[in-house]
């Protein structure tokens, strides 16, 4: 990646203004937001422009690069497995990822974060500002994680959303698609699905009653 990349941003929301904000912090040029929410087309963002639909991209010629601004999991699988683009991977200057850690693409470092050596980052994961990701972590494609903590050895499969402030203690395991809710200490296994509160966490159990017969 060099300063004559143009690189698109796909939405551009919160989450989009993070991630122009990174590329301008490392000197890449943005040339242009692409959102399905046709209210926001014409719009400029840090002058950027909103240019229009994301199926847009599929005749564009304007860009060599691309990377998703979208924070929902399952949106950003769903855009990346559609588009014949090329990823970048964006790390911002202010965060710390050691030269042994594997980083997959389209996957983003945002400020503050640290990520420790051996870790293994899958692709279009969002290591948000002020996360952790310590020594020999596995983190599975499309994971999120907000300013939360990830301890020595812990794994978390595709998918996974940790909310603020949420730990996953020492070589736990979280399943797939898994949700660890904010501030939750996690201190044993998860199942691939399963959404945890609390400290210690604990699966949030259904509300829904049983149909009659």
């Amino acid at each position: 990646m060099n300063s004559s990349s143009r690189i698109v941003i796909i939405g551009s929301g919160g989450h989009a203004c993070v991630v122009a904000s990174i590329l301008m912090a490392t000197g890449q040029k943005v040339v242009g937001f692409y959102d399905d929410d046709e209210q926001k087309w014409g719009s400029h963002i840090f002058g950027i422009p909103v240019v229009g639909p994301i199926q847009q991209l599929m005749s564009s010629k304007n860009f060599s690069h691309g990377i998703i601004g979208i924070g929902q999991n399952e949106i950003r699988k769903n855009i990346a497995e559609k588009l014949d683009i090329d990823w970048i991977t964006l790390i911002h200057p202010f965060s710390w990822v050691h030269p042994e850690v594997t980083l997959g693409v389209g996957t983003i470092i945002c400020a503050g974060a640290i990520v420790q050596p051996g870790a293994k980052i899958g692709s279009h994961v969002i290591v948000n500002t002020k996360a952790s990701v310590d020594h020999h972590c596995q983190v599975g494609d499309y994971a999120h994680i907000a300013t939360s903590h990830l301890a020595g050895g812990a794994s978390i499969g595709e998918g996974v959303f940790m909310a603020l402030s949420s730990t996953v203690l020492p070589g736990v395991n979280v399943g797939s698609w898994a949700t660890i809710g904010a501030g939750a200490v996690v201190n044993k296994d998860v199942l691939s699905g399963a959404t945890v509160v609390g400290s210690p966490a604990r699966k949030v159990k259904s509300k829904l009653k049983p149909a009659s017969l």
